[in-house]
């Protein structure tokens, strides 16, 4: 009995000492900064955004003449930045570990499109040198339209990815993103397999860290709004990600995003949304990670068992011990010496030739030359 009351005592503490668990879920968030478009006054489509001496550059694609860019401060005063040249459409940069950057670009060039790339001349990239064709496998003819904005990427081992929006087949929310590797960012080749499927677009990476990317994307208008929307999406390793979530709020809404990572989770994002007439303003918001909370895992109580007292058995008493006697010693007397009896003698014959002598003693012997007869 008292070998089971020690199990459940012992089951019942490990029950009440679970380890906690931490839940999967997690909740990204943006909000619009409401009115600074306004204050901004950028338009077009395409942004790509870099920090530069506490501003952000924000280059667009704004008309014919390509790509433009301006300087905008935290609380969006924006200023043009004079370029230098044709920086070509879906424009964007990498910065390398030696500090060189090299822009990204899609080209229309008659019955073709194709992706260049091509070293920036400067630290803000507001001039570029010789254009390079990146593969010919990001060149299609120049009719398809749901094809290119080309997101380049410096990852954690020094190679250079570019995710890119494909159109195997046309039809409704049929778009897919491809990515194209290059060990010194000039020469790519194609990865198997799809990055997105099913209509996502405009792909952004906000983090590439080694086993942690993020990612901002649109689609194409596929979801029962029939607007486009903004989703997020993360990974471990760049090519397989988790399913999109959806952005929602006021004003979260849009295409080609693009942002940078302000502190950890927090994330500052442009982004361009349609007007009437097809024209397209740029807007910037935050968006921000909130991991999931740590839960702590509850057991069902437990009803504290009774311990029944074991009884105390009643002591037997202790026997007296009762002494053994000791014995009475009796003097044995002293025994009477007895008197010896007085020795007596003996007499023996002895001769020598024919000469007889007689001997008499206690213990007699003959002399010498003499015999007992």
């Amino acid at each position: 009995m008292k070998r089971l009351q020690i199990l459940l005592f012992a089951f019942l503490m490990a029950v009440a000492t679970l380890p906690i668990y931490q839940a999967h879920g997690a909740e990204w968030s943006m909000t619009e900064d409401m009115g600074l478009h306004l204050k901004m006054n950028m338009n077009g489509v395409s942004p790509h955004v870099e920090r530069l001496n506490g501003v952000d550059r924000v280059w667009r694609s704004d008309g014919p003449t390509g790509t433009v860019a301006s300087d905008c401060t935290d609380d969006g005063l924006c200023t043009n930045v004079t370029i230098s040249g044709r920086l070509g459409n879906d424009f964007t940069v990498v910065t390398f570990s030696n500090g060189t950057k090299r822009a990204y670009f899609k080209e229309v060039e008659g019955a073709n499109q194709q992706v260049y790339s091509a070293l920036c001349l400067d630290a803000g990239c507001t001039g570029i040198g010789a254009k390079t064709i990146t593969t010919t496998d990001m060149r299609v003819p120049s009719t398809i339209k749901a094809w290119g904005v080309p997101d380049a990427v410096l990852l954690p081992d020094g190679r250079v990815r570019i995710y890119i929006v494909e159109s195997p087949v046309e039809g409704k929310c049929t778009e897919k993103i491809a990515s194209y590797i290059s060990a010194d960012g000039i020469s790519f080749t194609k990865e198997p397999g799809w990055r997105f499927e099913n209509g996502y677009v405009d792909t952004e990476i906000l983090r590439a860290k080694q086993g942690d990317y993020v990612m901002i994307m649109a689609d194409i208008a596929c979801t029962s709004s029939r607007r486009q929307m903004l989703f997020m999406s993360t990974s471990k390793d760049g090519l397989t990600w988790t399913t999109p979530e959806m952005l929602t709020g006021p004003g979260v809404e849009g295409l080609d995003p693009t942002g940078y990572e302000v502190t950890p989770g927090v994330f500052r994002i442009y982004y361009s949304q349609g007007g009437p007439n097809q024209t397209f303003v740029v807007k910037r918001g935050t968006l921000k990670y909130t991991p999931a909370p740590v839960v702590t895992a509850t057991p069902t109580p437990t009803p504290t068992p009774t311990i029944t007292p074991t009884p105390t058995p009643t002591p037997t008493p202790t026997p007296t011990i009762t002494p053994t006697p000791t014995p009475t010693m009796t003097a044995t007397p002293a025994p009477t010496p007895t008197k010896a009896a007085a020795a007596k003698k003996i007499t023996i014959t002895c001769v020598k030739g024919k000469t007889i002598k007689k001997v008499t003693a206690i213990n007699p012997k003959c002399p010498a030359g003499y015999k007992k007869k």
